[in-house]
């Protein structure tokens, strides 16, 4: 089925950030956190009071340029939100409209996701993120578990020349673990898997670029995740855990480093960027060229699952920005499962649609 036709415009500039367990999509604009029930605003939050985020993310090639806004986000319930912020993690009470004081991560580093464990034996129970930074010289990265407002505690940190960063932490229900993903060259492209409250960390595959991912979903079937790999032939995979096997469900036309569960589907998001690799630094600030995995300039979405398959359902140009300075072209989604009859999706980077909030319905 082909939805290009349908989509719909539900506003500019507005970042679609996470579902509150009542289906409310929670979003961000200009300084404030809006919610969203039936394509409408029904709430709204200031969050911040400076000029930057009021009135200079209203230019959107500096709202991206100076990487404004919010980047992950996560409902710990009806009322409280975690925000990442810059490199501070805040929390943020929509029944009092105030924020907390904050969670530095540290210079350089942020969640790229938060996780949500529950029903993992082997684990406790939680909010996760793992360190993301760009880590050239694979420095220490630590493993976060949230214990209160604010509060975060250090459960695993990979050793110095292990990993440049961590991309997703993955709850597995069906084999009773989690699952790291970890990036980006070499051996640092790596699955590894969790037991025993982190005292039990093992690599089980590395050293290729079809290890290396973002989006990844536990199924009964095994691992469902697209590859991040933009100097070589990306795929949406699907991995054994038992002898670590690939299974091939569908080709895609570039790296992935957003996505989302809708319902029963899964969606995927390709991106145009660089190789990635030694990157100089004109080429950091004013390159175009395109990584040898990126097959073309447009962002392309896939929808399916592994009954019915996969197929593109959407896509849209790169705008003529720079990639490194002014952002990937990407489509982000809100984090947490999607239950809605609709496909929420925000489009960076692109010439059509740059930084819309966009809706297709199921």
């Amino acid at each position: 089925m082909k939805y290009k036709k349908n989509y719909k415009t539900i506003g500019r500039d507005l970042s679609p950030l996470c579902f509150l367990p009542s289906g409310r999509l929670v979003c961000y604009r200009h300084g404030e956190l809006l919610i969203i029930e039936n394509r409408k605003v029904t709430k709204s939050f200031l969050v911040f009071k400076g000029r930057n985020e009021r009135i200079f993310a209203r230019c959107r090639y500096l709202y991206r340029l100076l990487r404004m806004g919010v980047r992950a986000a996560w409902a710990i319930d009806e009322e409280n939100l975690v925000l990442s912020i810059g490199n501070t993690i805040y929390e943020f009470d929509l029944k009092s409209g105030l924020m907390s004081d904050g969670f530095s991560c540290g210079k350089g580093i942020r969640p790229l996701i938060f996780t949500q464990v529950e029903g993992v034996s082997s684990v406790d129970n939680g909010l996760y993120f793992g360190g993301y930074l760009g880590n050239e010289d694979k420095k220490p990265v630590s493993v976060y578990r949230r214990v209160g407002r604010d509060k975060w505690v250090v459960v695993f940190t990979f050793p110095q020349g292990a990993i440049n960063h961590i991309h997703a932490i993955v709850h597995d229900i069906y084999r009773d673990c989690l699952w790291i993903f970890t990036g980006d060259f070499g051996e640092a492209s790596a699955i590894w898997r969790v037991s025993d409250n982190f005292h039990k960390v093992d690599r089980v595959c590395c050293n290729s670029q079809k290890y290396r991912g973002c989006v990844v979903f536990a199924l009964p079937e095994g691992l469902l995740y697209a590859t991040d790999a933009p100097f070589a032939n990306d795929y949406i995979y699907l991995m054994n855990p038992e002898d670590c096997s690939l299974r091939t469900i569908a080709p895609i036309d570039g790296s992935c480093i957003y996505g989302c569960q809708w319902n029963d589907k899964y969606v995927f998001s390709s991106t145009v960027e660089g190789d990635g690799r030694n990157t100089s630094r004109l080429e950091f600030y004013f390159g175009r060229k395109r990584g040898a995995g990126i097959k073309d300039e447009y962002v392309h979405m896939y929808y399916g699952n592994l009954k019915e398959g996969f197929e593109e359902i959407y896509k849209e140009k790169k705008d003529f920005m720079p990639y490194y300075t002014f952002q990937f072209g990407v489509f982000k989604f809100p984090y947490g499962i999607n239950k809605t009859d609709t496909l929420f999706f925000q489009p960076v980077a692109t010439k059509k649609n740059d930084l819309r909030l966009l809706s297709i319905e199921q």
